[in-house]
């Protein structure tokens, strides 16, 4: 289960916190929020059942939650994930909801001074939500799955690099349409949270 708490920063840039805990009641803690140091989009998703999800900031931040370890100015890459097609979409009428499976990819944090990998790691499928007609979309994950790779400043010692979870929180430039057919494509800014168990 997740619990989004939004919170809009000294520069204007909304970054997520989640509180999450899953379904078989492993405790998870948030150990790193991420987001862009501007406004500009920084995702984009061409549209449909086997769209790609693409997530790249190039001037963006790190902040330990478990630390005082703040990076101001790194590159945040996720590699391509791609929608799993028809079979992985719904559509909930009444509530106007989607949802649409993707397929699982990695990451990677770098320091843009030095080239330093602050936080990488890998992950399988992950579920894009949205309503139609809105703006505010979220990506999380099918299952903890997250496989840190370490050693890695961000990284608390003492924990074990598997099972963690990521979710993604983001409002495109535009509201997205959806319906039982499926949903286009859109560009939008986000804010991320890397969790452990």
């Amino acid at each position: 289960m997740l619990k989004f708490t939004k919170t809009v920063t000294a520069l204007g840039i909304s970054v997520l916190f989640a509180t999450i805990a899953s379904q078989d009641a492993h405790a998870v803690q948030a150990i790193a929020i991420a987001g862009d140091n501007t406004n500009a989009p920084n995702i984009n998703y061409s549209g449909g059942f086997a769209g790609a999800f693409n997530l790249n900031i190039p001037n963006g931040f790190l902040r330990s939650k478990v630390g005082l370890g703040f990076a101001p100015n790194v590159k945040i890459v996720f590699s391509p994930l791609v929608g799993v097609g028809a079979a992985g979409y719904n559509f909930f009428p009444a509530a106007q909801t989607f949802n649409q499976v993707l397929g699982g990819g990695k990451f990677q944090v770098v320091n843009n001074v030095t080239g330093v990998v602050l936080l990488s790691g890998s992950f399988s499928n992950a579920i894009l939500h949205g309503t139609n007609g809105s703006s505010s979309l979220a990506l999380t994950l099918l299952k903890d799955s997250v496989l840190y790779n370490i050693p890695s400043p961000f990284f608390p010692g003492g924990l074990s690099p598997q099972a963690g979870s990521l979710s993604v929180e983001f409002v495109s430039t535009a509201p997205v349409s959806a319906a039982s057919t499926g949903f286009g494509g859109f560009k939008a800014n986000d804010g991320i949270t890397f969790a452990v168990h």
